[in-house]
């Protein structure tokens, strides 16, 4: 009986041991400057007081996993993982950063391809510099409450992301932060609404995105990078007026199926809306006053275009593939200065496929030749500015 039981505790002693060896407290040495778990050894290692910051481990050094959620002895506490830190470590496999952490610098675990799993970043931390997880292979990233700010490549071409939870508290994603993580398929809550700048190629390539929080509220939004949303599954944007021109942003976004334009947006720029095979609503401002080569190769879906608006404020112009399609030979003339042109224009366009042409000199919009290259019908609504609309 005595030997079994001393069996049994030797057994609890081999294998219960390493495990809590691997939770085990960091230990920071000044004079090394070294902070060590177990093998585990990080080089380079600065205090100020009790906050550490960990410097240049660049290369193969530093093995396996870093989890710093157990904290380290004698009361010291990781403030920061400077610029560069882990660059092309193929030995880092899997962070957890625990919650004292306030900064990771720039390319601070850029290129660390075998670093996998779960990111979460605690509230603590506050910045990162450009591109600290570009080219990585993590799988999930959780925003904790304290970043407002996406720096630019944060996760840029990281085929192996498939899902986002965001804060609500983010007010700018920079350029190509998450540039061809083709591999998400979820958004796990809702976009931030309070989002003030989305950055040239956000959100390029990342076509497989699935789920109920695809619908995009960028209301405060001031500033939209080009392609941001370029071959990207969002489903549906409604952009505010801090935005002029939506110029080539959601370019071959296949499953946008409604946009809405509200006031103070003045431009739909070139090249805005060609290969989004989905879209079917379309509502514009009446402050929009260019239309430039927006719509073409948008596949056969019948799309409806909603004018917000009695009549548009000045002249509207249109590129060569513009808001109306050429598929029709039907032209039709309406004077939509007067008070019931949109009415009248409205209900001659019913279930119809036509094209428009107005006098330029007066209140007109001017349709180019090429219209949908013959793809869409075209139903066309005008609608009192005093309206409200709900698409979905």
């Amino acid at each position: 009986m005595e030997y079994s039981m001393i069996r049994k505790y030797l057994l609890c002693v081999l294998f219960v041991l390493p495990v809590l060896c691997a939770n085990a407290e960091w230990v920071f040495d000044s004079d090394a400057k070294t902070l060590k778990q177990g093998s585990v050894v990080l080089n380079n290692v600065t205090v100020a007081g009790t906050k550490l910051t960990i410097g240049d481990n660049k290369g193969n050094a530093t093995a396996g996993e870093l989890d710093f959620s157990s904290g380290i002895a004698d009361g010291y506490v990781l403030d920061r993982i400077a610029d560069d830190a882990f660059n092309g470590n193929l030995n880092v496999t899997k962070l957890v950063l625990g919650d004292t952490i306030t900064t990771i610098g720039k390319s601070a675990f850029i290129g660390c391809t075998n670093l996998r799993g779960e990111l979460i970043l605690p509230d603590s931390l506050t910045s990162t510099g450009f591109h600290p997880f570009y080219n990585t292979a993590i799988e999930r990233v959780v925003f904790g409450s304290g970043m407002k700010q996406v720096n630019n490549w944060f996760m840029k071409e990281n085929s192996a992301l498939t899902s986002i939870k965001w804060n609500n508290v983010i007010t700018s994603i920079g350029e190509r932060a998450f540039e061809k993580c083709s591999g998400v398929t979820t958004f796990e809550n809702q976009f931030p609404e309070d989002i003030k700048v989305v950055g040239t190629m956000a959100f390029h390539t990342m076509p497989n995105l699935t789920g109920d929080n695809r619908d995009l509220k960028l209301l405060k939004l001031t500033s939209l990078g080009d392609i941001a949303f370029q071959n990207c599954g969002i489903r549906s944007v409604e952009l505010g007026g801090g935005v002029t021109s939506t110029r080539n942003a959601f370019f071959q976004a296949q499953k946008l199926e409604s946009v809405i334009l509200h006031e103070g947006v003045q431009t739909v720029g070139g090249d805005c809306f060609p290969y989004c095979t989905s879209l079917t609503n379309l509502v514009i401002a009446s402050t929009v006053t260019t239309v430039g080569d927006c719509m073409r190769n948008m596949g056969n879906a019948e799309l409806h275009v909603w004018w917000k608006g009695v009549a548009p404020v000045g002249e509207i112009t249109t590129g060569s593939y513009g808001l109306l399609a050429g598929k029709s030979t039907a032209v039709h003339h309406f004077d939509i200065a007067k008070k019931d042109g949109w009415a009248a224009f409205a209900a001659s366009l019913a279930d119809t496929n036509v094209s428009l042409t107005l006098p330029p000199k007066d209140t007109s919009l001017s349709v180019g030749s090429w219209g949908y290259k013959g793809a869409h019908k075209v139903v066309w609504y005008g609608f009192p500015a005093a309206t409200q609309m709900i698409i979905r």
